[in-house]
């Protein structure tokens, strides 16, 4: 399972297989709408994250708030693999086919 590591650039297949593995070697919770209830709680901290990220002048402030901010993105990342485990979808896959018809899509851009 911590094979993952040692590469510099794993596949999000890659990184779904290893919060797969965790949630079984930590007994983590797999109810998904807790799961969600958890990523909605993710989302308030990068809302957090990114006030303070904007608020930051100092180099070594926007450093630190830069990497918080990483830190809570990824943490809904983590939920996100493990709720596309929870239901069997194989997320990259998903992501490509919804960018894929992204591209033809138009979107209207709100009024100024």
């Amino acid at each position: 399972m911590h094979e993952l590591f040692t590469k510099d650039n794993p596949s999000l297949r890659e990184c779904q297989a290893f919060h797969e593995s965790l949630d079984q070697e930590k007994s983590f919770d797999v109810d998904m709408l807790r799961n969600v209830a958890y990523l909605s709680e993710e989302i308030g901290e990068v809302v957090s994250a990114i006030r303070d990220f904007k608020k930051a002048e100092a180099p070594s402030a926007l450093e630190a708030a830069r990497s918080q901010l990483g830190e809570e993105l990824a943490d809904c990342l983590a939920y996100l693999l493990k709720l596309a485990n929870y239901s069997n979808v194989d997320l990259q896959e998903a992501y490509v086919r919804k960018m894929k018809r992204n591209l033809g899509r138009t979107w209207h851009q709100p009024p100024d």
